[in-house]
């Protein structure tokens, strides 16, 4: 989608939500006869069902103008801004609360640092993973109320447009995640001014349970905060810029615990945004997310997975930079259609003989 096409969307988003109100009917008049649907609402529901399938579309060359365009807005009726924001800060509200309060009595020396036993973690981490479940779940079934299916959710892998799975984008995707959160970690030690506590001895109880954090944060995070709030704000035809902005906000205030920190968040999540809003799939972000909390739990306790984790971040760069290279060098081969019939054009592939003479 070209930048130009997202404006003209939103434009017409603007537009219909703006259109007069019908006017009452006089006393004593006969009732007009219902207007046909307009050719957007045929659209939605002739393809309602239809394009659920198709969302989200081929990532990549030639299915997107550009390496940054982004997705179209999944195929469904749209709702109202009120219903909109009611269930998006109502499910996340059910989440992350009390985090946030959490995080407000830590960064004021508050709140007590977690210590305990297989008999207080084992427990702990079955919270966790519980919770996890539970937003996927209640993400999914909100959604599918108005429409939206698992898949146009972003529970789903990115694909080419020949249907396959793009598992070279689906990595750099990773990979431009991992990029952000070095980036914004990076700000936010340098501006921290508190962050969360950590007992005394990590034994293998507390490992357990660190672990388990890790990955409902990493569920749970992208399910409702990225997926959920964007698609929903979408379907409302809300503006990119408001829909960015809510949930940037909505991202950085249970890290509230960093302080002037937290605008390292912000750096991050707006490039999440992004990766979600390109190639219609939070499962990369998802793992990316996991893995670096888990990490950093992990060399609290053992040093040396640090200073492995380094290395792999460089390894990983350098072949999401080569994979992209490989990739792009192959849509620009030569292609050959016998002897002496070579045509040198870089992609997309155009024949010169069957070109439009005009």
């Amino acid at each position: 989608m070209e930048p130009d096409e997202v404006s003209e969307d939103l434009t017409n988003w603007d537009h219909a939500s703006t259109l007069p109100a019908a006017e009452p009917e006089q006393p004593g008049t006969i009732p007009a006869s219902p207007a046909p649907p307009s050719a957007a609402e045929q659209a939605g529901q002739v393809n309602g069902a239809a394009g659920q399938s198709s969302w989200p579309g081929p990532v990549g060359r030639s299915a997107r103008a550009h390496w940054w365009s982004i997705q179209p807005a999944p195929p469904a009726r749209p709702i109202g801004a009120g219903r909109a924001y009611a269930e998006a800060l109502l499910l996340f509200a059910a989440f992350f609360t009390a985090g946030i309060v959490a995080g407000g009595e830590t960064l004021a020396g508050r709140y007590p640092v977690q210590s305990g036993s297989w008999a207080v973690f084992t427990p702990a981490a079955i919270s966790e993973l519980t919770k996890a479940a539970a937003a996927v779940a209640l993400a999914v079934l909100l959604s599918a109320r108005r429409g939206i299916s698992a898949k146009s959710l972003g529970l789903g892998l990115p694909r080419r447009a020949d249907g396959g799975i793009a598992g070279g984008t689906g990595f750099r995707t990773a990979i431009w995640a991992l990029v952000a959160l070095i980036v914004g970690g990076a700000i936010t030690t340098l501006f921290a001014t508190g962050r969360l506590g950590q007992p005394a001895v990590q034994d293998d109880s507390y490992t357990l349970y660190a672990t388990a954090a890790s990955l409902a944060a990493g569920v749970v995070e992208e399910t409702v905060v990225l997926a959920f709030v964007v698609s929903t704000l979408r379907q409302a035809r809300r503006t990119l810029p408001e829909i960015t902005i809510i949930a940037v906000v909505l991202r950085m205030s249970y890290h509230d615990y960093y302080g002037p920190g937290v605008i390292g968040i912000a750096a991050w999540a707006g490039v999440f945004i992004w990766l979600y809003l390109r190639t219609g799939s939070i499962i990369p972000l998802i793992i990316v997310h996991f893995l670096w909390d888990a990490t950093i739990f992990w060399t609290q306790r053992w040093h040396w997975i640090g200073v492995l984790a380094v290395y792999l971040s460089i390894a990983l760069i350098i072949a999401a930079a080569a994979s992209w290279w490989a990739e792009r060098a192959s849509r620009n081969r030569p292609r050959s259609r016998g002897p002496g019939t070579a045509t040198y054009t870089a992609w997309p592939y155009v024949d010169p003989s069957q070109a439009d003479p005009s």
